[in-house]
């Protein structure tokens, strides 16, 4: 009789214990016992350092940096275009591209044949190019919030055709960050 006991009462033990175990997991991911205004989960970013909640999203773009500096660090940057559309960057680098190649121009008296164009511009030194991606959140609980996708650093070789190399590298990084821009999209675009 006394091992029947001891038998139901551990049977009823592992019962209790297993519904409690069920119960908290349920409470930890927010799927019961919610206050009534709790955050939804779709609205919740992962960073490498953890979880970032939004709230309501009012807002959100896909930015990119494009910064092309000389390999030295001590020039300023050759390029630096700031929160450029990661789908069409190139008339962007083309107008950086082109400025300098004017600059040239003007200032070594190059003119018809002569003149640089935006295409052959290379370096005589190697560079240094960095281009990062990012969404940018206008949301509820965090006003202004970043959320960085990629940050490379790509070195250019001397004597290597400066737009050429510039925009299939930055065609390269908005590909790989083409998922991450969707898995943290949370406006739907409504056709």
């Amino acid at each position: 009789m006394s091992n029947k006991n001891t038998a139901i009462s551990l049977l009823g033990a592992s019962l209790i214990l297993g519904g409690a175990v069920f119960l908290a997991s349920l409470v930890n991911n927010g799927l019961i016992l919610q206050k009534e205004k709790a955050q939804p989960k779709e609205n919740i970013v992962t960073t490498t350092v953890g979880h970032v909640n939004l709230g309501k999203v009012y807002s959100e773009s896909q930015g990119m940096d494009i910064t092309l500096v000389s390999s030295n660090d001590k020039a300023p940057a050759a390029i630096k275009l700031t929160d450029v559309d990661p789908n069409d960057f190139s008339k962007e680098v083309h107008s950086a591209l082109t400025k300098i190649s004017d600059d040239i121009n003007e200032s070594q008296k190059l003119t018809g044949d002569k003149a640089m164009k935006p295409e052959q511009l290379s370096g005589k030194v190697p560079f240094k190019l960095n281009i990062k991606t990012y969404m940018n959140y206008r949301s509820q609980y965090m006003p202004f919030y970043t959320l960085m996708i990629k940050d490379e650093d790509i070195t250019i070789n001397k004597d290597e055709t400066l737009e050429s190399r510039v925009i299939a590298e930055a065609q390269r990084i908005a590909k790989e960050s083409s998922p991450a821009f969707s898995a943290n999209s949370f406006i739907k675009s409504v056709n």
